[in-house]
């Protein structure tokens, strides 16, 4: 194989392997900072409603859900998360997008933390499927818990997103790797022409062929120019 072809595959593979590195890491905190900002997002929708002094005189009231589910409704529809769903202290649904589970049981296990009033993110399994949520409990006057708020957004439909942002890292990844491969080339014909085309084993026996020369012909003389004779 050709030194010039050398150069450009050992530049175009290293090149090659430093984009897959770097997209990966990039896709990864991508992905993270996605879901972070969803996290954060489904939270703050959960603690808007849970403050609602609507949602909160309904916990009081015979039937709560009625008051509960049309609210909350509309805000799922605002916000476009995938559920807003009210429940009481022991995991009663007061709202939910499929209005046939209104009264049956919240699901994901991870009520625990938020019946001791906090607040929190997790991803869990409910019943449209995993999903990133943010949940927060319902406090009555006295600052007692009465209730929770989870708000999600499907894992599917994030992946969906980050997705498209890997979609982005391959096509900037793949003009990079174009660039790199004409620079790849243009490096590979500079080195070919300093070398005067030569290939490394020509390089060395010419190399000896001009020692040879100089060792013959002695310093500072060359075999154009006889040595001067002594006139004595």
């Amino acid at each position: 194989m050709r030194l010039q072809t050398k150069l450009i595959l050992f530049i175009c593979s290293l090149l090659f392997l430093i984009i897959v590195l770097l997209a990966g890491i990039f896709q990864y905190m991508e992905e993270d900072a996605i879901k972070e900002q969803i996290g954060t997002r489904a939270l703050h929708v959960a603690k808007t409603v849970a403050s609602m002094p609507s949602i909160r005189a309904a916990f009081f009231e015979d039937e709560p859900w009625r008051k509960i589910q049309p609210i909350a409704e509309e805000i799922r529809l605002k916000t476009g998360a995938e559920y807003v769903v009210v429940g009481n202290r022991e995991g009663l649904r007061y709202s939910h997008p499929l209005p046939d589970r209104i009264g049956k049981e919240m699901v994901g296990g991870d009520n625990g933390p938020v019946l001791q009033g906090k607040s929190i993110i997790s991803e869990a399994t409910g019943s449209l499927g995993p999903a990133l949520r943010g949940k927060t409990p319902v406090f009555d006057d006295r600052g007692n818990v009465i209730g929770i708020v989870s708000v999600g957004f499907l894992l599917e439909d994030i992946d969906d997103i980050t997705n498209d942002y890997q979609d982005q890292i391959l096509l900037i990844g793949a003009v990079i790797l174009l660039i790199g491969m004409a620079g790849a080339i243009f490096i590979a014909n500079r080195v070919k022409r300093a070398i005067l085309g030569l290939e490394p084993h020509e390089i060395a026996p010419c190399t000896k062929r001009k020692e040879r020369s100089s060792n013959r012909y002695g310093k500072g003389s060359s075999p154009l120019t006889p040595r001067a004779s002594s006139r004595w």
